[in-house]
């Protein structure tokens, strides 16, 4: 393993993630970081270059994104060889711009992680976030944050989870976080005496991969997902003590897990006495079908650990996530109050709070359901149009994404390349996996959230192109 030096701005409009991201892969591409070389673990580097594991774990996750590192489960990220990836040579030596490598050249960008904001309601969050910053809210500038968040806001969230998804919580139990990856950190802490395996779906999000990599207390087993869900037979197998599982909109199959499949889980854990983390990603958008319950509301003997987001409701750049845990788990927080910080601005969760209270979160809500409806009925007729049976859909339905296996002979690869020729891009599927053997050759990652309808439309008809689809 080698140590790496970039030499990072805080002050430059390029973001932390995108100067790493330069400086590995053109060391990657100038040779001086060898073929397999091991890259710092995303902790390790966290704390030798003294910043947050954020925009590290980002950083990495868009060189694995474009082929310059692979990672290899249970032991890291390791370098690829500049041969591999000749045809980004090019671009990749260019004298880095004052602007995200994501967002170049792409007409089409088919991400998997953006939301519409074009319809976030600007006028109504600057309302409460202006009524926040006056003379009486000067105490939100002068105080420090509730280490669990702010008490208005965790009641609002408690009663939204209610309504929405039958969640059973007091405010009490509420632990507001800096996003999905920050909860996970503040779990894994919490179980670490308790739990030596966690078991976890077959493929996750790299930010989840990392948060294990970090924590060398537990060893994970990669459970196999079937088509309602995770398999209970490899669960009851792998002598897990906890299991994490995305039952509403699995990343990135896109599977719903079925009600089945949910007492299946809830009866494993009381059995096992274990916990089940449930990360409810996705669980805003069903479009076919009524919203199947959260694992949490079924829960009659306080196994689920339940983590929530508002990145997909309103944006990823907020960051503010929400962990429920159960009593025995709370009055363990409480005990280790000294070992965490509330980093999440209590101005910020104050406008959230209002913006709550108010009518205007359930507006909101109603318009992006039914925006993201149109949106995903647009990209399946499109998909099933264009490419009639040589491609296959996996998780529509619900979410913001789609998984399209595409059966023309491309690999993954091919299949990504050919796209970014065209000005499109669309993202891969198999760096999710835990074991390099279980992932498709040909399947990837499309998102519409951020699309309007028509750019869906002829994006698709584009993709149709580049992939040499054949029409009917």
């Amino acid at each position: 393993m080698i140590e790496l030096t970039p030499l990072l701005n805080e002050k430059s409009n390029i973001p932390l993630y995108i100067q790493l991201y330069q400086y590995i892969r053109e060391e990657i591409v100038s040779g001086r970081i060898k073929q397999d070389t091991r890259l710092p673990s995303i902790r390790n580097l966290s704390v030798y270059l003294k910043i947050s594991r954020t925009p590290i774990a980002d950083a990495y996750e868009l060189l694995l994104e474009e082929g310059y590192i692979r990672s290899k489960p249970r032991s890291g990220f390791y370098a690829v060889s500049p041969e591999t990836i000749s045809v980004l040579q090019t671009e990749a030596s260019r004298e880095p711009k004052e602007e995200n490598p994501k967002n170049q050249i792409a007409s089409f960008d088919f991400h998997y992680d953006h939301v519409d904001l074009y319809h976030f309601p600007f006028k109504k969050w600057k309302k409460w976030s202006s009524l926040c910053l006056t003379s009486e809210n000067l105490h939100l500038l002068q105080k420090n944050a509730d280490l669990q968040g702010e008490y208005g806001l965790r009641k609002e969230v408690a009663s939204y989870l209610h309504q929405v998804r039958g969640v059973c919580c007091s405010p009490d139990q509420i632990i507001i976080s800096a996003g999905t990856y920050h909860s996970l950190q503040l779990l894994f802490h919490l179980l670490k005496d308790d739990v030596k395996i966690v078991g976890t779906e077959e493929a996750v999000n790299i930010g989840v991969k990392a948060i294990f990599e970090q924590y060398s207390s537990f060893s994970y087993r990669s459970i196999t997902l079937e088509s309602d869900g995770i398999s209970m037979e490899d669960l009851y197998n792998s002598q897990a003590q906890a299991v994490y599982v995305t039952p509403s909109h699995q990343f990135p199959f896109g599977m719903t897990f079925s009600i089945k499949k949910r007492m299946e889980l809830l009866q494993w854990a009381y059995e096992k006495n274990a916990y089940i983390i449930e990360n409810d990603y996705d669980s805003e958008f069903r479009f076919n079908g009524r919203p199947l319950p959260a694992l949490q509301s079924l829960d009659k003997h306080d196994r689920v650990i339940y983590i929530g987001t508002f990145s997909r409701i309103l944006s990823p750049s907020f960051r503010i996530s929400y962990l429920i845990l159960p009593r025995s788990l709370f009055h363990r927080f409480q005990q280790q109050t000294h070992s965490y910080n509330q980093i999440v601005s209590p101005i910020l969760q104050k406008t959230l709070q209002l913006f709550m209270e108010s009518n205007d979160f359930a507006r909101h809500m109603r318009k992006m359901r039914h925006l993201y409806q149109k949106k995903h009925d647009i990209l399946v007729d499109a998909v099933n149009y264009f490419f009639k049976d040589q491609a296959d859909i996996s998780g529509q339905g619900s979410g913001l994404h789609i998984l399209l296996k595409v059966k023309n002979g491309m690999t993954e690869n091919e299949l990504i390349l050919a796209a970014k020729k065209e000005g499109i891009n669309v993202y891969p599927s198999s760096i999710y996996h835990l074991e390099s053997s279980s992932a498709s050759s040909a399947a990837v990652l499309l998102g519409f959230g951020a699309l309007s309808e028509e750019t869906i439309k002829q994006g698709i008809k584009k993709l149709a192109k580049a992939w040499r689809i054949k029409q009917i």
